[in-house]
């Protein structure tokens, strides 16, 4: 966990500095404003393998291809937080983030600290390699996770399947298109559960327009959630204007 201190007069005097107001009037702004503890993802760029497993399952086109000069990247704009990118990555390279801030004294405290994420399971179904097109380059070598790939350059490469995980970084970087994986991804892991109230809920639609994966819908003359297509972002409990949308822990 990573712990940050600063003082209240200077969070205000830059305030008032930036925004070109004067001081009390800041303090005034900032009486009674509650800070939500918050969630971000970021990718740790040097773990990145180019697999592009978490490129292809965002849900809402969060991330940024990567390539073998560069790795993944979150879009923050985008991003919803659904967490699956970090569930599906293989190598851990997709960290979640919780935030906290809070008044103390005369101080603000601001807690950073890394959240636990169950990864969903992934299993080598088939590695074909064309030895013909292969040129030996040793860029899969650089970028297999599991040390399954020996090369030596422009002479000869071994793969040891046993070791295999099946990422397809291998495929994805190989510039002859030599190497065709094919693998089994495992549920995505959900730790918690969605319920709609519809004698609470007024039919607004709300939830429905701002669903970035369309999982509620009205039909019937009432709204629908489809729990199977549920990401779990939170967006809809957070601006259902009558809380008739609830996410909690299946342990609750």
């Amino acid at each position: 966990m990573i712990t940050v201190k600063k003082p209240v007069p200077k969070i205000i005097s830059d305030i008032s500095e930036k925004l070109g107001i004067d001081e009390e009037s800041v303090k005034k702004k900032l009486q009674d404003i509650i800070v939500p503890v918050e969630r971000n993802l970021y990718v740790e760029t040097n773990k990145c393998v180019r697999c592009e497993l978490c490129y292809e399952v965002c849900p809402v086109q969060a991330i940024k291809e990567p390539s073998v000069k560069s790795p993944a990247e979150i879009i923050p704009e985008k991003c919803v937080k659904c967490e699956i990118c970090a569930k599906t990555c293989p190598v851990g390279a997709i960290n979640v983030l919780e935030g906290r801030a809070e008044l103390k004294d005369d101080n603000v405290i601001y807690e950073l600290k890394e959240i636990d994420v169950t990864h969903r399971k992934i299993r080598l179904k088939k590695h074909e390699l064309d030895e013909e097109s292969c040129i030996k380059c040793g860029i899969c070598e650089r970028f297999c996770p599991t040390s399954a790939i020996k090369v030596e350059k422009r002479t000869s490469i071994d793969i040891n399947l046993d070791l295999c995980m099946g990422c397809t970084a291998c495929e994805k970087v190989c510039p002859k298109s030599s190497i065709k994986v094919e693998n089994e991804m495992g549920e995505i892991p959900t730790e918690n559960v969605i319920s709609l109230n519809n004698d609470t809920c007024i039919n607004c639609m709300v939830c429905s327009e701002i669903c970035p994966v369309g999982a509620i819908i009205y039909e019937d003359g009432l709204m629908k959630l489809d729990d199977k297509k549920c990401i779990f972002c939170g967006k809809c409990e957070k601006n259902c204007p009558v809380t008739a949308i609830a996410i909690q822990s299946k342990n609750m």
